[in-house]
């Protein structure tokens, strides 16, 4: 193939392959959830606050996320490797509302720093 073609090639597919993004995060449809009551179990949620009474175990890290509003969410993570969280960090997660004992909380599949 010569080069022109080539180049082409690539500036189409990569034209392509943006539209795809654009389009399938325009699909993705995560509610922002800034109370738990109003969610139903089961129901993925995206969230972000700040890191609050934070506890380590050997298979799982627990702990309350500081909302915009002062409201708090416990949040559960069972992390594949070492998490590095602080009392005090700003994160943004999503997850999966359960309920346990009654209460709702998360359990986050992802979390990201900010």
């Amino acid at each position: 193939m010569q080069e022109k073609t080539l180049v082409r090639l690539s500036l189409i597919i990569t034209v392509l392959g943006l539209s795809f993004l654009l389009v399938y995060a325009q699909g993705l449809d995560l509610e922002s959830a800034a109370d738990l009551e109003t969610v139903a179990i089961t129901e993925k949620v995206a969230m972000k606050g700040t890191v609050k009474n934070l506890k380590v175990t050997d298979k799982a890290v627990f702990f309350e996320l500081e909302g915009e509003k002062i409201v708090y969410t416990d949040i559960i993570l069972f992390p594949d490797s070492s998490i590095y969280l602080r009392e005090g960090d700003h994160v943004e997660l999503t997850g999966q509302v359960e309920e346990y004992k009654g209460e709702k909380e998360v359990i986050a599949e992802k979390i990201v720093l900010r």
